[in-house]
């Protein structure tokens, strides 16, 4: 591939990670999904509690940025979870805990 066609290819890219940076999916009540706001300390009980039995999580978004996406390995077949930034994201920690736990 010549520079030409890899410079256009890098600013395309680059321009798509702009909208993605801008666009901030809130949902109706203004809530947006944020792990930086999340509890740290329930998180790390939540890590705990799932690789404790050999698992793992996955913390992420959906595609378009609107909810939480929590991957959890080693419970049978990996799954993702979705929270949506209007649900408690700690109450769902909570409950993760909880069925980890026993």
């Amino acid at each position: 591939m010549n520079d030409a066609k890899q410079n256009r290819k890098d600013d395309q890219r680059r321009v798509a990670q702009e909208k993605r940076k801008r666009r901030t999916n809130r949902s109706v009540n203004g809530n947006v999904a944020d792990w930086a706001a999340v509890d740290g300390e329930l998180l790390a009980k939540a890590v705990a509690a799932v690789a404790r039995d050999g698992g793992a999580l996955r913390l992420g978004y959906t595609r378009d940025g609107g909810a939480y996406a929590v991957g959890v390995y080693g419970d049978g077949d990996p799954f993702t979870e979705y929270v949506p930034p209007n649900d408690d994201i700690a109450e769902y920690l909570r409950g993760l805990i909880d069925d980890y736990q026993n």
